[in-house]
């Protein structure tokens, strides 16, 4: 069976990860991707994965709009498409036209929550199999987008635990001097939260001077000089580090004593999945997504949205205690371990293609 996985990019984010695992590790199916590019699609060439580069989905140019459906429809008829596997909600919109006239299967994975263009996500998902990333994106799909529940099955993501032990120096040395190293992992932007991070870890340092703390952003995005801005602002130049895109990113958690994940919504999000497979735990916003995963008390800490001081006062509380760290890390990877079966998420997206047919 041929699979063609439509994604507007294949750049840094939790979707474009999903569809590299699928492609690379689901040899039961001939897996083929359209995007506009990203550092995604330079591993997949990599791997020897074909791909075909459009021009970006989110482009609202008639014309623009015009060549991705040509080159989509010309594609699906030239590489004799069985599915048509949309991650994105243009993807989906283009994968419906075509399927009007060439008859070909489609799958849609809803990897967020949205709001808006209600018409248009109806009208993409008529007919097709839908495939949510979680609870609370399901909830979303039926509640805002009036979707049937047996059209849609919940596959939560998951992600495959090798590491490749190639550490950061930096940070390598920083612990050998006895800092305490505090990450946030994700791309900058607002969904992310990275602001309120880096104002609860000013806060932290200011009300607890004796500790060593040192922040440590992983991640590229279009909030960037912002964040540099704030961190001056903030006087916290010194003690803010941003390392930009990791591909080791689970050799960084290792490195690292505590994640928190500040963000304002989410799908059901990779990060607390990747820290988890690492024996680490985390404190994050208690929103849909977050706690499907992280559990208060639990295998982490959960504090309100938006709430800088809450994000302050959870991370002390994680690393002031350390049996209460010791407890939180080790239900971490249990939950890690019987909640994100690598092989039973790779075997689910295999049986939605299967019925396909």
């Amino acid at each position: 069976m041929k699979v063609l996985h439509i994604s507007r990019t294949m750049g840094q984010g939790g979707a474009e990860k999903i569809v590299y695992q699928l492609c690379r590790d689901n040899s039961a199916q001939e897996q083929i991707v359209v995007s506009c590019g990203g550092v995604y699609a330079d591993k997949l060439e990599q791997d020897g994965i074909k791909q075909y580069k459009i021009p970006d989905l989110d482009n609202k140019n008639p014309f623009v709009m015009l060549k991705c459906l040509a080159l989509i429809f010309t594609i699906v008829r030239r590489e004799k498409i069985d599915v048509i596997h949309s991650h994105h909600r243009m993807a989906a919109f283009y994968a419906r036209i075509v399927a009007m006239f060439l008859g070909t299967e489609r799958v849609y994975t809803a990897h967020n929550v949205f709001f808006n263009k209600i018409r248009l996500l109806q009208f993409a998902l008529k007919g097709s199999s839908i495939v949510a990333v979680g609870d609370g994106v399901k909830r979303n799909l039926i509640d805002t987008y009036a979707i049937d529940p047996e059209q849609i099955r919940t596959i939560k993501n998951t992600i495959r635990n090798t590491r490749s032990k190639q550490y950061n120096p930096l940070l390598t040395q920083l612990r050998e001097q006895g800092k305490i190293l505090i990450g946030s992992i994700g791309r900058l932007s607002r969904q992310k939260g990275m602001d309120v991070f880096v104002k609860a870890f000013g806060m932290l340092r200011q009300q607890h001077p004796e500790k060593d703390l040192v922040a440590v952003i992983v991640g590229e995005g279009e909030d960037h000089a912002e964040l540099e801005s704030l961190t001056k602002m903030l006087g916290l130049e010194n003690s803010v580090l941003f390392l930009g895109f990791q591909e080791n990113v689970l050799d960084i958690i290792t490195q690292l004593d505590l994640v928190v994940l500040a963000s304002r919504w989410e799908g059901l999000p990779l990060t607390p999945i990747e820290v988890f497979s690492q024996k680490r735990t985390m404190v994050c916003t208690d929103i849909s997504g977050n706690n499907e995963i992280v559990k208060d008390g639990v295998n982490g800490i959960l504090v309100p949205v938006d709430a800088p001081e809450s994000l302050s006062e959870g991370m002390f509380k994680i690393i002031e205690n350390p049996t209460l760290k010791q407890t939180l890390e080790n239900n971490a990877y249990k939950t890690f371990s019987s909640e994100y079966n690598y092989d039973d998420f790779i075997s689910s997206y295999n049986e939605v293609y299967e019925l396909c047919k």
